[in-house]
């Protein structure tokens, strides 16, 4: 990853900035951020979901950049941390709505992580589902 433009002191409230990762478009760079609430509300809300997947903030940062900031489900661009953004984890390790860390499998919006949870996160019923949604009716 690659530093981007920005100083160690904010320019909004004078305090500290920290190096953080941040999504810039639809590409994942370092950035010197603000550790302020006021200034920094998405960063806090990425922090806050890390930490309750067992995640540091570098290991989100490598997830994102390793799906090129794009859903590894149906390959739409992520963009920012928001509600319609989850860390996938596998239920089969642990149950719930928290995970140990080694049991995160990406991060996806939302839509696509019901989609495997209706399919119940079986490989199984997905290559059914996709053999059925290419299947050539006959009564057509």
């Amino acid at each position: 990853m690659q530093t981007i433009k920005g100083t160690a002191k904010c320019a909004c409230c004078g305090g500290m900035n920290e190096r953080r990762f941040v999504v810039s478009g639809n590409e994942t760079v370092w950035a010197f951020i603000c550790d302020s609430p006021k200034c920094n509300e998405d960063q806090q809300e990425i922090a806050k979901r890390v930490r309750k997947y067992g995640l540091s903030y570098d290991q989100y940062a490598e997830i994102h950049q390793y799906q090129r900031g794009k859903c590894p489900i149906c390959a739409e661009p992520i963009g920012k941390f928001r509600p319609g953004i989850v860390i996938d984890h596998d239920h089969s390790c642990c149950p719930g709505r928290k995970s140990c860390g080694r049991c995160v499998r990406g991060i996806l919006h939302h839509q696509c992580n019901i989609a495997l949870g209706m399919l119940r996160d079986d490989p199984d019923n997905a290559e059914r589902a996709a053999d059925y949604l290419r299947e050539e009716f006959p009564w057509q």
